[in-house]
């Protein structure tokens, strides 16, 4: 693994999509080690402006950008409005699969060529130009889903073009961190023009690991992607569990969840589902 790209194995991380204005961004930035903020630009009017991501970065933190890779917002400019060269989410009907049920937006599908351009050659490049330091791609799990998927199928072609995205990712930014949200485990043996899937990301994360109940399906792929990993001899891969509680004053629950995650080896981070504010848990470290 090239060292820029490493991550810490189990940092004291956060998910933070709110706006930089409602937090004290010198606590977080003093605090967490791994960040993951919505740097994108949208209108002009982003969630952090650069000058706020450096002073995250100021304490040696690693900040990631929100990436929706298996699927396309409603909100996100680029849904209707793209630049001359490229094909919007909304009129790309070739590779919108179907709506995402409870949520506005639509499962893409990561073979098309249309939709890597977007990602690959405008999404990506905005992102990183506001200075962060890699990638959290979310809804990664579409390319786990199989031809006869009930809700949004995805076969072979489209599962190995999710794969091959991610690699044209790599290629393009080499000292960027990845990190894949849901990563199904059919991927730790997948290839990617010649290249081990799994040497081309730095971390796998889950969401609803422990909270409500534990999640067997979820447990499994963290520990398979932990078990990879150390046969790799990467022990700089980070594997997070992302667990939701109905408030920040759930102390109780949340400690509960905190302390079976660290006991499997997991990264825990613990929050509510609308993940604009950072609870300030008193256990933590």
């Amino acid at each position: 693994m090239v060292s820029a790209r490493a991550l810490p194995q189990s940092p004291l991380w956060t998910v933070y999509y709110g706006r930089a204005s409602n937090i004290d961004v010198a606590k977080v930035a003093s605090t967490f080690k791994l960040i993951v903020i919505d740097s994108d630009p949208g209108n002009g009017s982003p969630n952090f402006n650069n000058a706020q991501i450096a002073a995250l970065k100021a304490g040696g933190a690693k900040v990631l950008s929100y990436l929706d890779f298996g699927a396309c917002e409603k909100a996100r400019t680029y849904w209707n409005t793209v630049p001359t060269g490229f094909v919007s989410c909304n009129a790309n009907t070739s590779a919108r699969i179907s709506w995402y049920s409870g949520y506005q937006e639509t499962w893409m599908n990561p073979a098309d060529p249309d939709y890597q351009n977007l990602i690959l050659n405008y999404i990506a490049p905005r992102l990183v130009a506001t200075g962060v330091d890699g990638f959290m791609l979310d809804n990664f799990e579409i390319v786990g889903h199989g031809a006869n998927s009930s809700t949004a199928p995805c076969d072979a072609v489209c599962a190995q073009g999710g794969l091959d995205l991610v690699k044209k990712l790599r290629d393009k930014y080499p000292n960027l961190s990845i990190v894949l949200n849901a990563a199904p485990t059919s991927t730790i043996g997948g290839t990617t023009g010649g290249v081990s899937f799994p040497t081309l990301v730095d971390g796998v994360l889950s969401e609803q690991v422990y909270l409500p109940t534990a999640n067997a399906y979820d447990l499994n792929l963290l520990k398979q992607w932990q078990s990879t990993e150390q046969n790799l001899g990467n022990s700089s891969f980070f594997i997070g569990a992302l667990d939701y509680t109905s408030s920040c004053t759930a102390t109780s629950t949340a400690q509960s969840a905190w302390n079976l995650s660290v006991q499997a080896g997991f990264a825990p981070m613990i929050a509510t589902t609308a993940l604009d504010s950072i609870c300030w848990w008193s256990f933590l470290p």
